[in-house]
């Protein structure tokens, strides 16, 4: 784009010479004009003098005319194509805020479900705490209700044994 810039600029320069350069030559004509008319040389050796000048100078006229019409279009085309460069990248530029505006609400998504992830992770934890908690609370139950039971066993042969014996001794007393 800098290298079109500074064409451009040299262009818009040769355009100002080739004005310059035309309006000099339009300035002479006129001088010369001016020239022919104060001299008033031979009818016939003044007009085809002049004839001839005026020609020449009428096509380098043209010629100038030429050149400033192609250097003009020349910038237009160029302008054209910066415009639809600039338009371009325009719609890159809204291209790539939509995908910009996807990606962070796809990015807000994946933090929340990774948040709401964390936390289930955390009530799962929790959950999983207490239950072990409560199995050892009820193992610990368990273990003295199995204790309970062994001693009450126990005590239930030794209540046994003792009626047994008291109704022995009856027994052998009847």
């Amino acid at each position: 784009m800098h290298k079109e810039w500074v064409a451009f600029e040299a262009s818009k320069k040769e355009v100002a010479k080739e004005k310059a350069k035309v309006a000099e030559l339009r300035t002479k004509l006129e001088a010369d004009h001016a020239k022919f008319e104060s001299e008033q040389k031979t009818e016939e050796w003044s007009a085809m003098g002049w004839m001839k000048k005026a020609e020449a100078e009428a096509a380098q006229l043209a010629e100038a005319r030429k050149r400033w019409k192609d250097i003009c279009e020349k910038d237009n085309n160029e302008k054209r194509v910066l415009r639809a460069d600039m338009n371009n990248l325009k719609a890159n530029i809204e291209k790539l805020k939509k995908e910009k505006a996807e990606a962070e609400t796809a990015c807000d998504k994946a933090q929340s479900h990774r948040e709401r992830s964390e936390q289930r992770k955390v009530q799962t934890c929790v959950t999983l705490a207490l239950r072990n908690k409560e199995i050892e609370e009820l193992t610990s139950f368990l273990t003295d209700q199995e204790q309970t039971k062994v001693e009450l066993k126990s005590a239930k042969k030794t209540c046994n044994s003792k009626e047994l014996k008291k109704l022995k001794l009856r027994s052998y007393q009847n």
